[in-house]
């Protein structure tokens, strides 16, 4: 079971590294941000997965809080790499200000 959430966690990392590659236009911005809610359906549904995988079995309450957390985790950090690659994103087209020519 941990295993299987490690290794969808290495997964969707993986992914999230490929839209590191800032876009150039709005129409691409867009197709990243439809790229970024899919990862996000996605993790939703291993969430529901695993919960339903946990429900089969008797887990302790320390098991329970850990997966909570690991789950929060998890969201957390596709979170922040959802959101550093829409600010790369957007940093990328910002047009370069004209330095002021000093004599």
């Amino acid at each position: 079971m941990r295993k299987a959430l490690l290794h969808a966690l290495a997964a969707i990392f993986l992914a999230a590294g490929l839209f590191s590659a800032a876009p150039q236009s709005t129409q691409d911005l867009r197709t990243l941000k439809k790229q970024q809610a899919a990862e996000r359906r996605t993790l939703k549904q291993q969430e529901r997965a695993s919960k339903a995988a946990m429900k089969r079995h008797p887990i302790t309450k320390q098991e329970r809080t850990r997966m909570k957390k690991d789950f929060k985790m998890q969201r957390q950090m596709l979170k922040r790499s959802q959101k550093e690659a829409v600010r790369n994103a957007k940093q990328s087209h910002k047009p370069l200000k004209p330095r002021a020519v000093t004599k």
